[in-house]
């Protein structure tokens, strides 16, 4: 849904559709609350609105990773670290160092994250070519990746601070963890909570996307029941059931009481659920199907013409963009594994080779999304810098992906396991 997203995104943005296309994108709408306007273009919605939610699923699954996951255990958590810490750096500075305008260094973060879905899906074709570690590793990388893209947006694209609405943030913030303490885990309070978070996030000049970082963090981490009342209730709902099915031959359909039974054990199993990983479930596929396809339709859309692409690819940018996503990933991750050893705080991850990890390295490059993203902070709306970065993207992701797949496919040897 991603690929055909960016088609069609391109297929409008290129056809006598396109003015149609750029007005839809612009349309603004939004309400007014104690006689302030607030409206935004409908792109702005779904790049500041919308991804709030993406990122807030993000937030979800770090938290999850660095509690039970794979970035629990330190011997683990640290490789992966050491890798996508030389991930990031290496990229970025090929933008500080060769970028020659202020404009154009002001891309640096374009290349530092990874497309986790494309990066995946390279290695979903592959399937047993490489080993099942790949894909935890991979994965791990673009979590860290993440969250050094949440860092750099909160701290390097925020331009204004109006400390005017800090107390009523701080406050938000504050009431989210009260909940969490007296034991809340329904969802509508955190999303009401997180709402306004997001609202007070843009008045303050943060970028919105944060807001569902730090209620992702504050989510709830244990169940509204302790597991042996769970038990409890469940057996007693069972046998009520039991008692109440009299007749095999009458339809559920005829046996109210049994029907209320059976909800009632569906609302004491959600209570027995935790939170963090009820939300991340029930969020990943509206966000994988709806979100991110509609962020690409909103963003991908350039116009191609031979002028428009010869003049891209004659900027310095394109070529920084190719550069710090094709060279500088796994260059990066190889030096950040490199130097992990040598410091003695990091290790291969059985059994990937070091070139497992360059074709790792390569998917990483597929920047697509989170490049695309962090493009619009970096040169903002309508700017031509902002048309160069998205061909640059677009093109590179795709090199990114095909030379990772060839470089997994032929270059390294299957791993046998006994």
């Amino acid at each position: 849904m991603l690929i055909g997203a960016l088609l069609v995104a391109l297929g409008l943005a290129n056809s006598s559709l396109a003015p149609i296309y750029f007005e839809f994108l612009h349309f603004e709408f939004g309400l007014t609350l104690a006689g302030r306007n607030f409206a935004m273009s409908l792109q702005h919605w779904v790049n500041d609105g919308l991804m709030a939610l993406f990122f807030f699923l993000l937030g979800l699954e770090l938290k999850r990773e660095l509690l039970v996951g794979r970035l629990s255990d330190f011997k683990r958590a640290t490789s992966v670290l050491c890798a996508a810490l030389g991930g990031i750096v290496v990229p970025a500075m090929f933008f500080l160092l060769l970028g020659d305008t202020a404009e154009i260094r002001n891309g640096w973060a374009v290349p530092v994250a990874t497309d986790t879905a494309f990066a995946l899906m390279v290695l979903v074709l592959l399937g047993d070519r490489v080993p099942a570690t790949a894909r935890a590793f991979l994965v791990g990388l673009a979590i860290v990746d993440d969250v050094g893209a949440i860092l750099i947006i909160a701290f390097a694209y925020t331009t204004e601070f109006n400390t005017g609405v800090l107390l009523p943030a701080i406050l938000a913030g504050g009431m989210m963890v009260g909940m969490n303490m007296t034991g809340v885990r329904s969802g509508v309070p955190y999303l009401i909570a997180g709402a306004v978070l997001w609202f007070l996030f843009l008045q303050l000049g943060l970028h919105g996307t944060l807001a569902g970082v730090v209620v992702a963090l504050l989510a709830p981490v244990r169940p509204a029941l302790a597991r042996p009342t769970f038990v409890g209730l469940l057996r007693q709902k069972v046998r009520r059931f039991e008692k109440a099915h009299d007749d095999e031959t009458t339809s559920i359909l005829e046996q109210p009481e049994q029907q209320e039974i059976a909800n009632d054990v569906l609302r004491v199993a959600e209570k027995a659920t935790v939170p963090l990983n009820r939300w991340e479930s029930r969020l990943e596929k509206p966000i994988s199907f709806v979100v991110m396809p509609l962020f690409a339709l909103m963003n991908a859309g350039v116009v191609l013409s031979g002028s428009t692409i010869q003049a891209a690819w004659a900027s310095d940018l394109s070529t920084l963009i190719f550069l710090g996503l094709v060279v500088g990933k796994p260059v990066g991750i190889l030096v950040g594994i490199g130097l992990g050893k040598i410091a003695g705080i990091a290790s291969l991850p059985t059994p990937l080779t070091w070139g497992h990890l360059t074709g790792i390295g390569l998917l990483g490059g597929i920047g697509f999304t989170m490049s695309l993203f962090i493009a619009t902070l970096s040169f903002g709306e309508g700017s031509m810098l902002l048309d160069i970065a998205k061909q640059a993207i677009i093109v590179t992701s795709l090199c990114a992906g095909i030379l990772g797949y060839a470089w997994l496919r032929w270059g390294c040897k299957p791993v046998v396991t006994k």
